[in-house]
C-alpha cells in the first residue's frame, strides 16, 4: 500500500488551495508514515488545524473513518491564509498512482 514507486498526482484543486511547500510536506508525511508502518488503510484524510505559530502548522492524519488519528506538526513559516477554511485533503492509493485530492466536503 502506498508504494513509493507509484506516481504521485496532486489535483489542481489542491494546488489552488494549499501552498506548494505544504503539499510537499504532506507528501513527506505520507512517506514518513509508510516508513514508520503507521498506515493502516487507504485513503488517508488530512485535516488542517486553524492553530499555527510562526514556525509550524498542524494537521490531523486520520484513517479508518477517524478511528485512527494522529496530530502532526509541520515545520512551515510561509503564508497561512489557507488555514481556517476547514480544508481536508484526501490521499488515496490507486492501482498505478497515489492521488491527493480535496475532500468532497470542501467541494460543496
Amino acid at each position: 500500500m502506498f508504494e513509493p514507486t507509484k506516481k504521485r498526482q496532486t489535483a489542481d484543486e489542491v494546488k489552488a488551495r494549499v501552498p506548494a511547500a505544504v503539499i510537499n510536506l504532506l507528501w513527506q508525511t505520507l512517506s514518513d508514515f509508510r516508513q514508520q508502518k503507521k498506515i493502516v488503510s487507504s485513503p488517508l484524510a488530512i485535516a488542517f488545524s486553524d492553530d499555527h505559530d510562526a514556525d509550524n502548522i498542524y494537521v490531523l492524519v486520520m484513517q479508518e473513518n477517524g478511528d485512527i488519528a494522529e496530530e502532526v506538526t509541520l515545520a512551515y513559516n510561509g503564508p497561512v491564509d489557507f488555514l481556517g477554511q476547514g480544508t481536508i485533503v484526501i490521499i488515496s492509493d490507486k492501482k498505478k498512482a497515489i492521488r491527493m485530492t480535496l475532500s468532497t466536503l470542501n467541494k460543496e
